[in-house]
């Protein structure tokens, strides 16, 4: 019982620290999250403004004009789909890898002719260690900037002039709510000119114009949307690891309640023993006085 006893207590000195461990990265995961969340939320609103433009002035314009904008409709004939996969740098955030892992190998199974590009070094290992044609794998700096976009918007322009693909998909995961998250495709290029339109061009006070415009708005929405989408995929890894340290944590503490009260038991247990053997060896010295 002896041996038993101090092996629980080892146990509850492992977990314990184990608990502390836990509730660091949780608290760390969670100061993160804020400031990732404050930077997401100052770029949404600028992000649909640009986009609500963009569909407006597409939409007013003529369709003969809009074939001059590559953007809009690659000019190539490639027959490969350069897919581009946001994930995470470290692990320890739950279903966070695998969601995003499974809708990427189900999209190279329909398409599996696919270049992939991963930013996030620890699912590009695992795509790569399941044989998936990864053709570059960049690190994600989770306090990236504009800049940082500029640079991979180059590179993956670079990538498309060679006339290879026919358009560029990405799939990342996007923060539904502080707990949820969920994978999310989208066509990055060609952007595409079939979109909805809430306003007339008429209400717009245009100059110099309209094509001059495209021009420059082109670009800047192509960078705003891929900055968005870096920063929920980065939201959504912070999200996710804060809610896994929490119930990790939870059920480190169930356990530990458990140990201590099987340890409670065990320490009763002797001293009810260790009372009995002095009363009836007290009794045995009164009768043998006698």
């Amino acid at each position: 019982m002896m041996l038993s006893k101090q092996k629980i207590k080892r146990q509850i000195g492992n977990i314990t620290h184990i608990a502390e461990m836990l509730y660091s990265t949780e608290l760390v995961s969670a100061s993160r999250l804020r400031r990732s969340q404050a930077r997401l939320k100052e770029i949404v609103p600028y992000c649909d403004t640009v986009e609500i433009l963009l569909k407006d002035l597409i939409n007013n314009l003529d369709k003969e004009k809009l074939s001059k904008y590559p953007l809009l409709q690659l000019p190539y004939s490639g027959s490969t789909d350069l897919l581009l996969v946001v994930g995470g740098e470290r692990g320890l955030c739950g279903s966070y890898m695998g969601d995003l892992i499974r809708m990427c190998e189900n999209y190279i199974n329909e398409h599996p002719n696919s270049d992939i590009i991963v930013y996030g070094t620890r699912v590009g290992r695992i795509l790569y260690r399941r044989g998936h044609n990864i053709i570059a794998v960049q690190p994600i700096n989770p306090l990236l900037n504009f800049n940082d976009i500029r640079v991979i918007l180059e590179d993956i322009n670079r990538r498309v002039e060679t006339g290879r693909y026919r358009r560029v998909i990405i799939e990342y995961m996007s923060p539904q709510s502080v707990f949820s998250s969920v994978p999310k495709e989208i066509i990055l290029l060609p952007i595409g000119t079939n979109t909805e339109s809430s306003r007339n061009i008429e209400e717009y006070i245009i100059e110099p114009s309209t094509e001059e415009i495209l021009e420059t708005l082109l670009p800047m929405t192509l960078a705003v949307r891929l900055y968005r989408i870096f920063l929920e995929s980065i939201t959504s890894e912070y999200s996710a690891r804060r809610l896994t340290m929490h119930q990790a944590y939870e059920n480190a503490k169930e356990m530990l309640r458990k140990l201590n009260i099987i340890y409670q038991k065990l320490r009763q247990g002797e001293i009810t023993t260790e009372i009995t053997e002095v009363s009836t060896s007290k009794v045995a010295l009164e009768e043998g006085a006698v």
